[in-house]
């Protein structure tokens, strides 16, 4: 009887090691292959891998969403606060093109803040909110007759492990998307948010 018990507790042991994965080695995805123009292939997978390039503080992927003629726009109230003299008549501009946001962005994923206050985040987490697609709107303006705006509300995250502290910042966007070539570019990201 006793032999029994054991053969059939051994029996029962295996079965349930074979059915059961274990829980602590998921499966691995090999995700080397990775395609960026796969991944904006559409305006949906264009904001979720700015989502990525934040995350992973990955200045290239950033840099690969943006389409060359690329300007981040400031609301009026922001930019006496953070608006910058660009063209030289001492009025700070409500906008600024590729060049500005590769250096700033640069600084904020690798070098830290310009003026050296900050030394870049440990982490960074940035999550839009992407409204259902019939919410997304056709861009009136001539010429702009295939791009597709997208307003999400946003959460970002900058967290600085050593000093225990974090700068958290959160409103809307407007992301004006353009496509070339089956691939979707940001043309516009205009800050509609309120400081």
């Amino acid at each position: 009887m006793k032999t029994l018990k054991h053969l059939l507790l051994l029996v029962l042991a295996l079965l349930l090691l074979s059915s059961c994965t274990n829980p602590f080695r998921p499966k691995l995805v090999d995700v080397s292959g990775t395609d960026t123009d796969m991944l904006n292939s559409t305006p949906e997978k264009l904001l979720r891998n700015l989502e990525r390039a934040y995350q992973e503080m990955n200045i290239d992927l950033y840099l690969s969403l943006l389409h060359p003629e690329f300007r981040f726009e400031l609301i009026a109230s922001e930019i006496g606060q953070i608006g910058i003299d660009w063209n030289g008549d001492d009025i700070p501009d409500a906008w600024w093109g590729y060049e500005q946001e590769r250096e700033f962005t640069t600084g904020m994923f690798i070098n830290g803040s310009s003026d050296g206050l900050y030394p870049p985040p440990d982490d960074i987490s940035l999550r839009l909110q992407i409204p259902p697609q019939d919410k997304w709107e056709k861009d009136p303006a001539i010429g702009h007759e295939d791009w597709i705006v997208i307003t999400c509300s946003f959460d970002l995250i900058l967290s600085y492990f050593a000093s225990n502290s974090s700068f958290n910042a959160s409103g809307k966007a407007s992301f004006y998307l353009r496509p070339v070539d089956n691939r979707w570019y940001i043309a516009v990201w205009r800050d509609e948010s309120y400081i």
